[in-house]
């Protein structure tokens, strides 16, 4: 068995996901110390979500932030012939 104390809280400093189909991986760091940090510092929290639990996450991050989120961009008949 592991003798390491769990750490639930800290700073985050980095993220990453999978998209593995009908499910996301969130892969989370965070360290509890101030800089420099060594491999040992830094801590992983992988979080399991369906596609509709992800988006629900980003979208109460932008409301939690006053952010707009990101509108997608139409592209005109012409931009699609030249490239634009």
């Amino acid at each position: 068995m592991d003798t390491q104390t769990q750490v639930d809280h800290g700073a985050l400093v980095g993220w990453t996901g999978q998209d593995l189909g009908q499910r996301v991986v969130l892969t989370m760091q965070s360290v509890t110390k101030p800089p420099p940090h060594g491999a040992d510092d830094v801590h992983d929290f992988l979080f399991m979500m369906d596609r509709k639990q992800a988006v629900q996450l980003g979208y109460y991050l932008f409301q939690l932030t006053g952010e707009a989120a990101p509108t997608r961009h139409k592209r005109s008949v012409l931009e699609k012939i030249f490239g634009g």
